[in-house]
């Protein structure tokens, strides 16, 4: 069995990081005895701002793959139940690839808990998104209103230029690269191991 990993957190801040997720899955393939490769993003699961999902649905297209694992089905997607169905009937039925929403306990080798589960939590997750974008809509609206709002999260301003100078110190890793480059720095500036993949990759 060749197993796909795929883990998605809406940001790339260090309260939320992929690798909890991953974690989990690569030891659920361990104990499977799977062979598995591992693809993560950062982006919006509700706007389907998910260019890798798309990527590893193609090479599921392509047989590539016998099982897609994720750690739950909001971290698949969070669009429209709808959209996602149709997502999940091509991975599935098309496709021939198992699917595991491992935390929600859903499998598709399990007929009954998939046909029932997962159009639960597949409407959950679309309806906590939704919520949670009016009352960030809401709150930006009283803000403005107090004349408090500052236009949302100050990005972080990154020295390019000493990032690839530690770098190019020797092999690496791009987490002993993000220490690095994060020391001495205050909290709000540091960086996190995925900031320095996306940032060496442009």
């Amino acid at each position: 069995m060749k197993a796909i990993v795929y883990a998605r957190c809406s940001t790339d801040e260090n309260r939320q990081d992929v690798e909890v997720q991953l974690k989990e899955l690569r030891r659920y393939c361990e104990h499977q005895k799977w062979d598995y490769e591992e693809e993560f993003e950062y982006g919006s699961g509700y706007k389907g701002d998910q260019p890798i999902l798309q990527k590893i649905i193609e090479k599921i297209k392509l047989g590539s793959y016998d099982v897609f694992l994720v750690g739950s089905m909001d971290r698949f997607s969070r669009e429209h139940p709808r959209k996602v169905d149709e997502l999940l009937n091509r991975i599935t039925y098309d496709y021939k690839c198992r699917f595991i929403s491992l935390s929600d306990s859903i499998d598709s080798a399990d007929e009954i808990r998939w046909h029932i589960m997962r159009h639960l939590m597949t409407y959950f997750a679309n309806v906590y998104s939704r919520k949670l974008s009016e009352s960030i809509k809401n709150g930006i609206v009283r803000a403005k209103e107090k004349g408090t709002y500052t236009g949302g999260r100050r990005k972080k301003k990154v020295d390019l230029e000493r990032l690839k100078s530690i770098s190019q110190q020797g092999k690496l890793s791009l987490r002993t690269i993000a220490e690095e480059y994060s020391r001495d720095l205050p909290k709000n500036e540091r960086i996190s191991y995925q900031q320095v993949r996306r940032l060496l990759q442009k």
